[in-house]
């Protein structure tokens, strides 16, 4: 398998992890994180980084 399609996958995978998880947080309004909301953003900012990173790698032109 490529890596090209190794990372689509991947990058796949988070973004679907992610609307659960969205959809899990809108549908219990109670839940949170033991710690400061500046701490989850910079988690959610890289979570978001790492999967545009992902989608993004396969089309840039290599050697």
């Amino acid at each position: 398998m490529s890596f090209k399609k190794k990372s689509r996958i991947i990058a796949s995978i988070m973004l679907i992890a992610a609307i659960a998880f969205f959809v899990f947080a809108i549908t219990h309004p109670t839940a949170s994180f033991p710690w400061s909301n500046t701490i989850t953003y910079f988690i959610y900012a890289v979570y978001i980084l790492i999967m545009v990173l992902l989608f993004a790698a396969p089309c840039r032109k290599g050697k």
